[in-house]
């Protein structure tokens, strides 16, 4: 009620509350949750207002995070996380995040990496940091699709098959499995191919003959998909929803939790005042808060969007948008330079927008050149260390004006 601008949040808020408790109500979230410090507390407490207001385990109600990417959710389900193994057990040893395997390569302590399709020297936060651990390495094999900047580092290419080139099981945001099947032919191998080369050359006896024989083993680990045999998925075009018996399951928790004892939990952090909210009450700070995202012409490092003329046409370049209260403090025919405490980024077009607030700035980091993602310092969530991609405080920098000249103190 106290933050100028902001007085009519308060009532609203408690709108959307009565609004949401008495109606079948389903939260959908993105990045925009999960890319801050605390993005894992905020999933928390949307589970525990789902819960609470029994808006669990109803048709028409519910929780859905919307991933990021094609099978985030399959490839947790079957171990690709560095603290859970497959089915969601607890491993011995937990294995390193992102920003520690960085960290572990500039110690010394990790000599080679075999990278699949991430492009790690683009799309990753604190660039400083991640070029110099890459450009440290003994060896770097990269499994890719297109050229991209991993690539060019790599001491060995593996071109493999795309998604459109080779059959598999996705598992999307709703459980649902789906058997892919190739569109077109190719001669390149499929990832397992490669990774089996390489982990048999290296000592281990993997005897994959083909990819239904590495799901077989796949659903000996993960319980929730034992009964999905290839005959199966190929009979229900539709898709199956782990876990997977005799039947798939449609909805969870119809009638308890899958926890021992059958109930749910909550997991209650106190909300504690922070970053823009924290300086807007302060009315102190002359910076302006960075997100970033993406925009629906290109994906994520736009390696395969851009080799698309009419959708690199349609966006051949990131921009900067301000809202229309900035945009009058600058010279919208002149280039900026996002300056943040971790490093700076390329000329950049500023463009006016009516949908960002003052105060906010929004770009996208599609390209490399842009050097968006190094803004951005090893800032992460508290639990998991997804990089703080949605906040960082910024300068704006033209010919010597300064975003202290653009808010109102």
């Amino acid at each position: 009620k106290t933050l100028k601008g902001y007085e009519s949040l308060a009532l609203v808020v408690k709108e959307i509350a009565r609004n949401y408790a008495k109606s079948r109500s389903l939260i959908l979230w993105g990045l925009g949750i999960t890319e801050h410090i605390d993005g894992s507390r905020a999933v928390s407490a949307i589970a525990n207002l789902a819960m609470m207001t029994g808006n669990i385990g109803k048709i028409g109600a519910g929780l859905m995070p919307l991933r990021g990417q094609n099978n985030v959710q399959g490839a947790c389900d079957v171990g690709c996380l560095p603290y859970y193994g497959p089915d969601y057990t607890r491993p011995k040893t937990e294995g390193l995040k992102t920003p520690d395997v960085m960290s572990a390569i500039i110690d010394g302590k990790v000599k080679a990496v075999v990278n699949m399709g991430e492009d790690l020297t683009h799309i990753h936060a604190n660039l400083h940091k991640v070029t110099k651990a890459i450009d440290s390495l003994d060896f770097l094999a990269a499994l890719e699709v297109v050229e991209a900047d991993m690539t060019s580092r790599a001491d060995i290419v593996f071109a493999v098959k795309s998604a459109y080139e080779k059959s598999g099981v996705y598992v999307n945001a709703e459980r649902r499995l789906h058997l892919s099947h190739p569109l077109i032919a190719s001669e390149l191998p499929d990832d397992w191919e490669v990774i089996s080369l390489i982990s048999n050359k290296l000592g281990s006896i993997w005897n994959y003959n083909n990819i239904e024989d590495v799901w077989r083993e796949v659903r000996g680990s993960v319980k929730r998909f034992e009964g999905a045999s290839y005959e199966k998925l190929r009979l229900n075009n539709d898709g199956l929803q782990w876990p997977v018996g005799d039947k798939d399951t449609a909805r969870l928790h119809l009638e308890k939790f899958r926890t021992n004892d059958g109930l749910g939990v909550f997991k209650y952090y106190p909300y504690k005042i922070r970053g823009f909210v924290k300086a807007l009450s302060a009315q102190k700070s002359p910076k302006m808060t960075l997100t970033t995202g993406r925009v629906i012409a290109h994906y994520n490092n736009a390696s395969q969007t851009k080799l698309s003329p009419k959708l690199l046409s349609s966006y051949p370049e990131d921009i900067v948008l301000c809202s229309h209260e900035d945009a009058k403090k600058f010279d919208l025919s002149k280039p900026v330079v996002l300056v943040s405490k971790y490093g700076k980024s390329a000329q950049l077009k500023l463009k006016e927008s009516k949908t960002i607030k003052k105060g906010t700035l929004y770009a996208s980091y599609h390209f490399a050149s842009s050097r968006i993602n190094y803004l951005f310092g090893d800032e992460s969530d508290n639990v998991t260390k997804t990089p703080r991609f949605k906040a960082i405080e910024v300068e704006v920098r033209q010919y010597g004006l300064f975003t202290s000249d653009c808010f109102d103190n």
